[in-house]
């Protein structure tokens, strides 16, 4: 590896150690600095089913306990689009259908991401909210 190169990955590092420093909660600067460097995403999922549906999400927040949303409720979180993060829900809809789905991941190419949540499935928004594509849950089965 030549000098020039070891410098670069160097100079690297040190301004990745530099960015995670304003990340700290308790510094005044980390808000407005990391909503001028990293996107800001917005994940919400609705309950459009005709039952109560209960559900966890790892956002990174939020306690990860089963909770239950009504129909017509919704819940939301946002966060920012650091070095790639994946958002994950667990949904029950019913004795045949529960799992997990992600609720954001860079793929979905969303930053307002809608989930519907229905009696036949999980359901990812578009922009308008008229048109909506059907996710598959994973990790089926009686993990939580």
């Amino acid at each position: 590896m030549t000098a020039a190169c070891k410098f670069n990955i160097a100079n690297c590092a040190i301004f990745i150690i530099f960015l995670t420093s304003f990340l700290e909660p308790s510094s005044s600067l980390s808000i407005p600095l990391v909503d001028k460097l990293f996107q800001k995403i917005t994940v919400t999922v609705s309950n459009d089913a005709d039952h109560e549906i209960q559900y966890m999400c790892g956002d990174g927040e939020h306690d990860k306990k089963l909770h239950t949303m009504k129909p017509g409720e919704y819940m939301s979180f946002a966060f920012h689009d650091i070095m790639f993060p994946l958002k994950w829900c667990y949904v029950y809809l019913g004795e045949s259908k529960h799992g997990v789905f992600w609720a954001y991941s860079v793929k979905l190419r969303c930053t307002e991401c809608i989930w519907s949540l229905r009696n036949d499935g999980v359901f990812l928004l578009a922009p308008d909210r008229k048109e909506s594509s059907s996710h598959e849950l994973f990790l089926k089965g009686d993990y939580f």
